[in-house]
């Protein structure tokens, strides 16, 4: 579990836990895609920004040192446009304060796609930064209205350790020296059932339980649901 202090006031941006819900998902046939553990429980990695009214602008194509060419519409101020380059940057009024060795990831929201813009993905040392927590997207789409909703989470927030990271190592090795895993005992029984299941609307779950085509337990999720929380220390 890691410390970690916002320090905001009235008019900065607003941090929450992200939800796991999203509109296109929801518009799936009776909600298929939440039946995807993998992306559902990816959904809720981290903290989202957002602002309590929409921000929208539109970008006329040209990509150089000048802020001219992207015109806010709505949402002036919470952002702007001097670092150029088909970019728009955001005032979130955050000053992070975290542990030693702790770095926040900013990154696009899990698995939420903007039309015509994308988070940059950075990372910020928190542990000795103290000034203004800088975002911004890269625009990707010219000559369209972008609008960022209100109260919708558009940059995700993930601290993680770099020092833990740093020189871990991938080894790769022939599959014949694979160890034998309940998985896929028969791999033909396996592909029999989850065709079977799939073919009727059934759902398998094998990977969601942890169990293999028989239903045998076959290991455990790390977790199964990301909880955060946001304090307010000052009620």
């Amino acid at each position: 579990m890691y410390r970690i202090t916002a320090y905001k006031n009235l008019n900065s941006a607003d941090i929450k836990p992200l939800n796991i819900k999203r509109e296109w998902m929801d518009n799936t046939a009776e909600g298929h895609a939440y039946r995807c553990f993998p992306v559902t429980l990816a959904n809720g990695l981290g903290w989202g920004l957002s602002f309590p009214k929409d921000i929208s602008f539109v970008w006329d194509g040209i990509s150089d040192t000048s802020g001219s060419h992207v015109q806010i519409l709505e949402g002036k101020e919470y952002c702007y446009t001097e670092r150029a380059n088909a970019t728009i940057s955001f005032k979130t009024g955050i000053i992070f304060e975290t542990d030693k060795n702790l770095t926040m990831l900013q990154m696009p929201v899990p698995n939420n796609f903007i039309d015509g813009a994308q988070a940059f993905t950075t990372l910020i040392s928190t542990s000795f930064f103290k000034g203004e927590f800088p975002c911004a997207l890269r625009i990707t789409k010219p000559y369209t209205k972008i609008t960022i909703k209100a109260n919708e989470p558009f940059i995700a927030l993930i601290p993680i350790s770099l020092s833990e990271l740093q020189n871990s190592t991938i080894e790769i090795d022939d599959p014949k020296n694979l160890k034998p895993n309940v998985v896929s005992l028969n791999e033909n029984e396996h592909l029999k059932i989850v065709k079977e299941k799939t073919s009727t609307g059934m759902w398998t779950n094998f990977y969601r339980d942890a169990v293999n085509y028989k239903g045998q337990k076959i290991g455990d999720h790390e977790v199964k649901a990301i909880r955060l929380n946001v304090k307010n220390k000052n009620e």
